[in-house]
């Protein structure tokens, strides 16, 4: 059956009457019996815990037996697995994001691609599991087991895993930005004097992106891994606005494309609106990437960039060869997202000059790689590019 017909099956009266027989057992003692002849069970044989697609979430199901059980597709958002036997399990696909599963066995299961966002794990057995492209954002992993499991291209992003056993675990292309460990992480020589710094001055969220993210990566946005080390920093800033004005007070244009990318993903406030022209009438070598994020978060985008157009006519002077780009390059810019907001429908295709493309690039890669309910809370949402 197709992943639509395995969730359809449990909204038909028999699949709701199964299902409150299911959950007034507790999913314990002989509750597979209750899916005999179910359908779709008789394509897994002997295995009759066919729990595929099944919507559990905000169930109170503490100390279930779910071992062998097969819950690919299941909805168990803030259900209460705590203690649960889940053994050689299959969990592909299925949403987990604020279950609770302290103390729960999921030894040798199977979760390929499964959300376990802001779950509570702690002290949960993963042992020898196939975790693969799984997320585990903001999860509670404290003295959770995951010895010889496989977290390969998994998401660990602002985990907590302090007190976490990873023997001989596989985290081949993982994402550990700002994870918690005990002990701390410890960086190279070559960046603790950095770290120092950028804790004293007050940026310490974006201490690991600026280490993780590769500075061009970040300038073409090549690889989405540069965007969600930015989007880690963000969602572990307990002063964001703050963190990204300190950004900004660095003048290198590395530690600037980081703060006007972090505005992209939620830093916006008046002060780091200002600061951000500021670089722009400074002159910045990442101007047309600087562009396109006043572009999208400054409700006022349109005046401003008036002002400095019809300015950079009156006075075409050139500013110093340290200090960035010629006073035409900004203008340019600016021109092209003043058409794009103004005249959407007209000015889609590709710029004349090189600058104006660079930032239309980069617009196309936002649009592509930044989550849609971020995109939501822009000031100005652009047609999609092509």
């Amino acid at each position: 059956m197709r992943a639509e017909q395995l969730v359809a099956r449990w909204n038909t009266p028999d699949g709701q009457r199964r299902r409150e027989q299911l959950m007034a057992m507790g999913l314990c003692g002989a509750w597979r019996d209750v899916l005999a002849g179910f359908p779709g069970t008789e394509a897994l044989g002997d295995n009759r815990g066919d729990l595929r697609g099944i919507d559990l979430t905000q169930q109170e199901l503490s100390g279930a037996d779910l071992v062998r059980a097969r819950l690919d597709g299941a909805l168990l958002d803030d259900c209460g697995l705590q203690e649960a036997r889940m053994e050689l399990a299959t969990l592909s696909e299925a949403s987990l994001t604020y279950a609770r599963l302290e103390r729960a066995n999921l030894t040798a299961c199977v979760a390929l691609g499964t959300r376990w966002d802001d779950a509570s794990l702690e002290g949960a057995v993963f042992t020898a599991s196939n975790l693969a492209r799984s997320s585990f954002r903001r999860a509670r992993l404290r003295d959770a087991r995951f010895d010889r499991a496989s977290l390969n291209h998994a998401d660990l992003r602002n985990a907590d895993l302090r007190d976490t056993s990873l023997y001989l675990c596989d985290l081949e292309d993982a994402l550990l930005t700002n994870c918690q460990f005990d002990p701390p992480r410890v960086y190279p020589r070559t960046d603790r004097d950095f770290v120092r710094h950028a804790r004293r001055v007050g940026f310490p969220s974006f201490v690991e992106p600026l280490l993780m993210a590769p500075r061009f990566q970040l300038v073409r946005l090549t690889h989405r891994d540069a965007l969600l080390h930015v989007e880690a920093g963000v969602e572990a800033s307990t002063n964001l606005q703050a963190e990204v004005a300190a950004l900004w007070k660095e003048r290198l244009w590395h530690i600037d494309l980081m703060a006007a990318t972090a505005m992209v993903l939620g830093g916006t406030s008046e002060h780091t609106l200002t600061a951000l022209w500021e670089r722009l009438d400074h002159g910045t070598w990442v101007l047309p990437q600087l562009t396109v994020v006043a572009l999208l978060t400054d409700p006022d985008f349109a005046t401003r960039a008036r002002t400095r157009v019809e300015a950079s006519r009156s006075r075409p002077t050139r500013l110093a060869p340290d200090r960035g780009p010629e006073a035409p390059q900004v203008r340019e810019c600016l021109e092209w997202a003043l058409q794009l907001r103004e005249q959407p429908s007209e000015s889609s295709g590709a710029p004349a000059s090189v600058s104006a493309q660079q930032a239309r690039q980069w617009l196309k890669r936002l649009q592509e790689q930044v989550d849609p309910r971020i995109q939501a809370d822009w000031h100005f949402t652009p047609p999609r590019l092509e």
